[in-house]
């Protein structure tokens, strides 16, 4: 085995190299906080995503079982019993028109007629839901209007 070679380092050389040695430390533990912020942001994405996905659940529950009508006891919202339903009709400034529900938050859009043209089934389905939402009995009054209209390039 051949003896290890000694090289003799001048001060001025040695202070160089114990700089350089630390910001190669230095440089690595900012990698590793840089890791651990990257992988922590992925958790907290995750965890969002995994949130919106269980309050959105809840939501639609809620809509499913609200009947949309006023009235009910004990802060049962979703059992209204009044024969008057808890919806608004509201016309935005751009014509579109949306029927919701003031206690679960459920909206019905009055669908565009291009939608006819490019998905008929989905036109219709939206029309039927938009038609029965328009009879159910209300005493509240429509809001907004229609303050300009938007035509498409033909």
């Amino acid at each position: 085995m051949a003896p290890k070679k000694t090289v003799e380092l001048s001060e001025l050389e040695a202070i160089e190299l114990e700089y350089k040695r630390m910001q190669i430390d230095r440089m690595r533990e900012e990698m590793g906080e840089r890791q651990e912020k990257k992988e922590r942001l992925t958790r907290d994405r995750e965890r969002q995503a995994l949130d919106f996905k269980k309050s959105e659940s809840e939501r639609l529950r809620r809509q499913s079982i609200c009947k949309h009508r006023k009235g009910g006891r004990n802060n049962n919202f979703a059992k209204g019993s009044d024969a008057n339903y808890s919806i608004n009709q509201n016309t935005y400034p751009n014509g579109d028109m949306c029927i919701s529900c003031t206690r679960c938050g459920k909206e019905v859009w009055k669908p565009r007629p291009e939608l006819r043209k490019t998905n008929r089934e989905l036109y219709n389905a939206m029309w039927a839901e938009w038609q029965k939402w328009l009879e159910y009995p209300t005493d509240n009054s429509p809001s907004g209007s229609k303050i300009f209209e938007v035509i498409p390039a033909a």
